[in-house]
């Protein structure tokens, strides 16, 4: 075994920040508030889990969205905390589900419902324009798909770009992109470029 010398701290006093989130402007490249599932591991639930397991797990794990998959591991939609608001459960009570057999699978966005954005076109854009886009269609998340590896290769998110422009957001409610706007083009004359 190998011994490791230990020393004394007393002449740093910067911390290291991950890149992704420096300087993030509407000009910086889109990929810069990108989560890239090459890089890091995707969050995904299976379909069967309980409701009652979902709603804690991503409270707390902090996400507000998950990647649903089969039994065989295949991806087939989308789950977020806004799809299980008490409204859907008894919609889907009322529909005859008993309230324990509530799962996943019942509230999901299957894939075919889903909205897409291609990687190399997010590579060839600025944050502004994801931030146009997502405000347009009124989303809070987008897949991006790597149409020539055929994968789904990561997400953008209202939480990531709030966090990559440097706005405080409560995310115990989703960030709105009206709150994003309100907050960004509040300072920047960009707005009238995407309203």
């Amino acid at each position: 075994m190998k011994n490791i010398a230990l020393y004394e701290l007393n002449q740093l006093d910067e911390l290291a920040w991950p890149e992704t989130f420096q300087g993030i402007n509407l000009e910086s490249p889109a990929t810069s508030v990108f989560t890239d599932f090459k890089k890091t591991k995707p969050i995904v639930i299976q379909a069967d889990t309980p409701i009652s397991e979902v709603e804690q797990r991503m409270i707390e794990e902090k996400v507000r969205l998950k990647i649903v998959l089969d039994t065989s591991n295949k991806f087939i939609g989308v789950i977020s905390l806004d799809d299980l608001n008490d409204q859907e459960k008894i919609k889907r009570i009322a529909s005859g589900i008993e309230r324990p057999d509530l799962c996943v699978r019942h509230f999901m966005r299957g894939k075919e419902d889903l909205k897409v954005i291609l990687y190399r076109e997010l590579q060839r854009s600025s944050v502004g324009d994801v931030v146009g886009m997502l405000k347009t269609n009124g989303l809070q998340h987008c897949l991006v798909v790597d149409s020539e590896e055929h994968q789904i290769r990561g997400i953008v998110s209202a939480s990531d770009l709030a966090k990559g422009l440097g706005i405080a957001m409560n995310l115990s409610v989703s960030p709105s992109f009206f709150d994003i706007f309100n907050e960004v083009y509040s300072e920047a004359p960009l707005f009238k470029a995407y309203g």
